[in-house]
């Protein structure tokens, strides 16, 4: 065998022996849900590693369910945190995302998942949670000057976890809507303490404790798609009929403050 044939084997059998090693390249991460978006509005990725966001996009519904969301991020354990249906809830800090002051949640859709990158790619296909509950209110006897509100506890969701953050939560009807009957949509809670006010000329004048009276029906909010509240009050019966779901119906006499 001639020299350049033996130099030719030698340089074959280093190329096949020694690996590129690729634990600092990072990893092209898609996210995409699985089928499609049940509500409207932008949605929002958030990528955390090591206890800190260290990315985040914001897209469209269409461009989410098209796979468009690719984020470059390190090779390591990850949470990818999505949540779709933004439409006037605030981003604070890239950390929290935040139900203005006298507004309803958004009807957002939400999840939290778990992924190890460890490869140039990774595809995290998600499946989203309805992460809000609808309450369809209606008040029977109500004094025609009254309004009314309902308070809580919650004012938001963490970007680490989805999970919701205590805060002041105060929202009214929207403009258009019919103060004795309407619709509000209530973030994910953490107690049973939502409230609703009866005001008139600016006082109040009646406090009736929802989420006591959610809680008597057996409802929990720890579920992992929330189900929809419709309730009917008499103030003249002080009585309320709560329906869970649509069709998981109870009156409940009410005591008021």
């Amino acid at each position: 065998m001639n020299y350049r044939a033996v130099l030719a084997l030698c340089l074959c059998i280093c190329a096949c022996s020694v690996k590129e090693n690729r634990a600092d390249c990072p990893c092209e991460l898609t996210v995409r849900p699985q089928g499609a978006v049940e509500t409207e509005g932008s949605v929002l990725v958030s990528v955390i590693q090591d206890g800190t966001v260290v990315k985040q996009g914001m897209l469209s519904r269409e461009e989410f369910e098209e796979g468009k969301c690719r984020l470059s991020v390190s090779r390591k354990a990850t949470i990818v945190t999505v949540f779709a249906g933004i439409t006037e809830m605030d981003l604070l800090r890239g950390r929290r995302l935040d139900i203005r002051k006298h507004h309803q949640c958004d009807a957002v859709y939400s999840c939290s998942e778990v992924r190890v990158l460890d490869s140039d790619s990774y595809e995290c296909i998600v499946r989203l949670h309805k992460n809000y509950a609808r309450l369809d209110l209606t008040v029977v006897n109500m004094p025609d000057e009254a309004g009314l509100n309902v308070s809580g506890s919650v004012q938001g969701y963490d970007m680490m976890d989805s999970l919701p953050y205590e805060g002041d939560f105060n929202c009214t009807p929207e403009d258009g809507e019919s103060i004795g009957s309407c619709s509000l949509r209530l973030p994910r809670q953490l107690a049973s303490d939502l409230s609703m006010s009866l005001l008139e000329d600016g006082g109040n004048i009646m406090s009736i404790p929802l989420g006591g009276l959610i809680a008597m029906t057996g409802y929990s909010f720890e579920d992992e798609d929330l189900k929809d509240i419709s309730m009917t009050l008499d103030l003249q019966k002080l009585s309320i009929r709560i329906t869970v779901g649509g069709w998981e119906e109870q009156e409940i006499p009410i005591s008021v403050n």
